[in-house]
Parts: C-alpha cells; sequence; structure tokens
C-alpha cells in the first residue's frame, strides 16, 4: 500500500466477485451490510475496496478502506487537479472530477484529490476519504 493512509479498514462480504483493487463500493441494494460495484453511478458510497475478491473465494469477503488517505482508479474521461473534489465515475468504481452546477440531482463526493492525474483510465489518484453530497447537475 504505497501511499495508502488506511484510518480504517473493515472485512465485507460483496455479492459478486470485485475484479480490482482501488475502486469505490457501495451498498448492496440487494443484500442488507454487503457491499457492490456501483452499478448505474446508483448507490451508496462506503469506501474503496483494498484488493480484489480472491480468485476462488466462496465468501467473497474483501477489505474496504472506509477512511484514512487511499489511491483511486481515475476514469480517464479528463484530467485529475490535486485539490479536485471527486465522484464516483463509472459503473467499475473509478472517479473523476466533480463538475458542481446549477440543479437539483443529490451527488455522492468522495473525497477530495491529494493527488493529480492525468486523463488516462486506470491511473491512480491520492484521495483524503471525505463523504459528503452537494446538489447539482
Amino acid at each position: 500500500m504505497a501511499k495508502q493512509t488506511p484510518g480504517l479498514l473493515k472485512s465485507f462480504a460483496a455479492d459478486s466477485a470485485i475484479a480490482a483493487a482501488n475502486v469505490c463500493v457501495v451498498m448492496s441494494a440487494v443484500n442488507p451490510g454487503n457491499i457492490t460495484l456501483p452499478a448505474a453511478l446508483a448507490g451508496k458510497f462506503v469506501g474503496i475496496a483494498a484488493e480484489p475478491t480472491p480468485t476462488g473465494s466462496s465468501t467473497l469477503q474483501i477489505a474496504v478502506q472506509l477512511s484514512g488517505i487511499a489511491q483511486v482508479q481515475s476514469d480517464g474521461t479528463a484530467a485529475i487537479n490535486a485539490g479536485d473534489y471527486l465522484v464516483i465515475g463509472n459503473a467499475s468504481g473509478q472517479v473523476k472530477s466533480a463538475v458542481p452546477t446549477g440543479g437539483t440531482n443529490v451527488r455522492e463526493i468522495i473525497g477530495i484529490a491529494l493527488s493529480s492525474a492525468g486523463a488516462a483510465a486506470g491511473a491512480l489518484v491520492d484521495v483524503l476519504i471525505q463523504p459528503m453530497v452537494y446538489l447539482g447537475a
């Protein structure tokens, strides 16, 4: 865990295998207490997967970082700059910079970027996990 400073790690059961570490996970809408990837960007942010589901796992248990500084994958749609607020960018749990605008949609911020990354999918960004919500487009 090169640049991570975990504040709190917790083991969760996943609804299905999570193939990559450093992606956002959300609360399961099907199995209370479980986590899943953010299908269609919907869901309540829980944390960042610290590991993928082990191959052959029957319980689908993984460690999820709930607080501290973590690394998370960029979705690659645009550059991320240190200081940007980050939101879940796709159903794979990768992130992008939040662009607050007018509107009434509730958006979940996962935290604040502490490093920058170019517009490359999978690039790792250091993030201070600090969940919050805002209204916007």
